[in-house]
């Protein structure tokens, strides 16, 4: 395997790199070049990709798809936190609970931030969050909790004690699991018990 040496960053590169990050954190996938712009004051969407594209050349992210991505390459200096990995749970029609698989994954310290001990992995069966950049097979990132807010990727247990991992959507009247594929229908539930919510997806190429 060849090591990337990568080249130093100036300040204002490491501001923008560390933007991409926590909204990758916060958002389980990267920003568009205008989310970017509005996050760091830049109104014009020639610069923020003047910066996307330093960072490219530097090798601390690439393209992909019209989407930014995070180098997989690490420096030495990086630490990694280990996390339990999950049983499958569905992207699609809801199945059974998951089980403790007893593996691991080693994720980067980053991705993980003051939550250290409150995080596991889990790997994703099925296609209906295709469209927030979840496919089948990726492996996402939960944090612990009981509560999340409206428009927040979850896992969530249903009544008939199956899980499912969709974007909830709180209306008056009622509580949605929304799908991010046409292709699948909302469920939409009365009693709702929260796992956890996305904060990151690990994908290998």
């Amino acid at each position: 395997m060849v090591n990337k040496i990568r080249k130093e960053l100036t300040k204002r590169q490491k501001k923008v790199l560390k933007t991409i990050k926590d909204f990758i954190l916060e958002h389980g996938h990267s920003p568009t070049v205008r989310q970017l712009g509005d996050l760091l004051g830049i109104a014009s969407p020639s610069a923020v990709f003047k910066h996307i594209l330093s960072l490219e050349r530097k090798g601390y992210l690439k393209k992909v798809g019209g989407r930014i991505q995070l180098e997989a390459v690490h420096s030495a200096a990086e630490r990694y936190v280990r996390v339990p990995l999950i049983g499958l749970v569905p992207a699609g029609h809801p199945k059974e609970a998951f089980d403790v698989s007893g593996e691991g994954m080693d994720v980067p310290d980053w991705m993980i931030g003051r939550r250290k001990g409150n995080i596991f992995c889990i790997q994703v069966e099925g296609k209906s969050m295709i469209d927030a950049y979840i496919d089948d097979g990726d492996k996402v990132l939960i944090e612990r909790t009981d509560m999340a807010n409206s428009g927040e990727m979850v896992v969530a247990l249903l009544d008939d004690d199956s899980v499912t991992l969709k974007r909830l959507k709180m209306e008056k009247s009622s509580i949605l699991l929304v799908p991010e594929n046409p292709e699948f229908s909302p469920i939409k539930v009365k009693d709702l018990r929260i796992l956890g919510r996305v904060i990151g997806v690990l994908r290998k190429y």
